[in-house]
C-alpha cells in the first residue's frame, strides 16, 4: 500500500532514516529509508546531513522518541542548516507495541516545532518550520492516518531559507535565550500547543565577551597540541561533549558543532568526516555509531582522546576504550608522539580511529 506520507517524505528529504517497528515498518519500505542501529544515531546522520545543507527525515516508533532525546534537544540549543525532521509513529491502543505515549510531548520537552498530520501538507511544513527556526521539527502519525488518502500533499515548500548554528561566541545559558526567543512565534503559528517550561531570566551573561572569560586547557594539558594541529591544518571537527568543546572556543576554530554526549561520531560522519572525542564519551553513547559506520563501510576519522576519566566533571575514573574498539583496528599513540599523530590526523576513504593517550594533569 503507497500512503501520500510516503510519498511527501520522497519528495522532500534527501537523505531518510529508520529503525523499523509498529507502526512505521511500512513507511519505512516505502520510502527505502536506510536502517540504522538505533534511534539516536539514526538522528545524528540526520544532523550531520543538515550541516551539510542536505534535507534529512528520521522515521521512528514512538518508544523510539526516547532514545533520540538527547541529541534532539541538543539540536535546539546548537541550530542547525537544512531542515530535519522526525516522523513519529504512535500506537494508542498498543496493538503492536509494549507502551503507550504521545511523541508531541516532546515539542514542549525539546522546544521543537509539533506539526499536525491533518495539515495540507504536513511534511513539507514541517521542514519549513525546521528551517525557520533552526531546530528538528516533529510530525506525529497514528496507524489509521496511514490508510487514509493522502494524494493532496505537494511539495511546495522548497529550499527557501536555511537555518543557522548558534554563534560560537554564546554562553550555554546564551544558547538557551536564542532558543526560547522564538516560542512566541511558535506557538502563534500553532507549532507547539502544550505550555512550556519557562526559561529563568536573570543577568547571567549571555555570550563569553560580556562574561570576560572562557573555559581553557588545564595547566600541562598532553592534548592541548592536537587542538592546535587541527587548527593549524584546517581539518574541520565535529565536537562531543568534554575537553573536544574546546575546538569550538577561540582562539580555536576548528570545532563547528556539538549535538551532545557521544553525538560527534555520527554526526561527523555525514558531514566533515573528522569527530572528536573522548574515551568516556565515546563509550557512553558513541561506539553505537562507530559499529553502524564500520558495519556499512563508512569513512571516518575518529579521533579519540583517552585520559582514562570524566576529565570536566571530577577525574571519575573510565575503562579501558581499547578493551572495546578491537573491530575497528584503533591505531593507539601517546600524547607525546607529535609527528606520528600529525601523519596520521588525515581524513581517508575509511574508517580510522585514532587513539591519542595522555594523563590529565592533577591540579586544576
Amino acid at each position: 500500500m503507497s500512503s501520500g506520507l510516503g510519498k511527501a517524505i520522497l519528495s522532500y528529504a534527501d537523505t531518510i532514516y529508520a529503525v523499523p517497528g509498529f507502526p512505521v515498518t511500512s513507511l519505512i519500505e516505502e520510502t527505502g529509508a536506510e536502517l540504522v542501529i538505533n534511534e539516536k544515531v539514526a538522528l545524528e546522520y540526520a544532523l550531520g546531513d543538515s550541516l551539510s545543507n542536505r534535507r534529512s527525515c528520521v522515521i521512528v516508533k514512538h518508544v523510539g522518541m526516547n532514545v533520540l532525546a538527547d541529541p534532539l534537544v541538543h539540536a535546539t540549543f546548537q541550530g542547525l542548516k537544512a531542515g530535519v525532521v522526525i516522523v513519529a509513529g504512535d500506537d494508542p491502543i498498543a496493538s503492536g507495541t509494549q507502551t503507550v505515549q504521545d511523541s508531541r510531548l516532546y515539542g514542549p520537552i525539546a522546544l521543537c516545532p509539533v506539526i499536525d498530520i491533518s495539515n495540507s501538507d504536513p511534511v513539507g511544513q514541517a521542514f519549513f518550520a525546521s528551517e525557520k527556526f533552526s531546530r528538528v521539527s516533529l510530525l506525529r502519525f497514528v496507524p489509521d492516518d496511514l490508510k487514509r488518502a493522502l494524494d493532496g500533499y505537494s511539495a511546495s515548500f522548497h529550499h527557501t531559507m536555511s537555518g543557522t548554528l548558534a554563534d560560537p561566541d554564546l554562553t550555554m545559558y546564551g544558547r538557551a535565550v536564542r532558543a526560547y526567543a522564538a516560542e512566541a512565534e511558535m506557538r502563534d503559528a500553532g507549532y507547539l500547543s502544550v505550555p512550556v517550561a519557562p526559561l529563568f531570566y536573570d543577568q547571567s551573561p549571555v555570550s563569553r565577551r560580556e562574561r570576560g572569560s572562557s573555559r581553557m586547557f588545564c595547566p600541562g594539558c598532553p592534548f592541548r597540541f592536537v587542538f592546535d594541529m587541527l587548527q593549524e591544518k584546517g581539518i574541520r571537527v565535529i565536537s562531543d561533549t568534554g575537553c573536544s568543546l574546546l575546538s569550538m572556543i577561540p582562539p580555536y576554530t576548528c570545532g563547528i558543532a556539538n549535538y551532545g554526549m557521544g553525538s560527534s561520531v555520527a554526526v561527523a560522519a555525514r558531514s566533515t568526516r573528522v569527530a572528536l572525542t573522548g574515551d568516556y564519551a565515546l563509550l557512553h553513547s558513541g561506539i553505537q555509531a562507530l559499529i553502524d559506520l564500520h558495519a556499512k563501510g563508512r569513512p571516518l576519522l575518529c579521533i579519540v582522546l583517552q585520559n582514562w576519566c570524566m576529565g570536566t566533571t571530577g577525574r571519575q575514573p573510565v575503562p579501558d576504550i581499547c578493551a572495546y574498539l578491537g573491530f575497528a583496528n584503533p591505531i593507539v599513540c601517546n600524547a607525546s608522539e607529535h609527528e606520528k599523530i600529525s601523519g596520521l590526523m588525515v581524513p581517508d576513504t575509511t574508517l580510522r580511529v585514532l587513539v591519542i593517550q595522555g594523563v590529565c594533569p592533577e591540579e586544576r
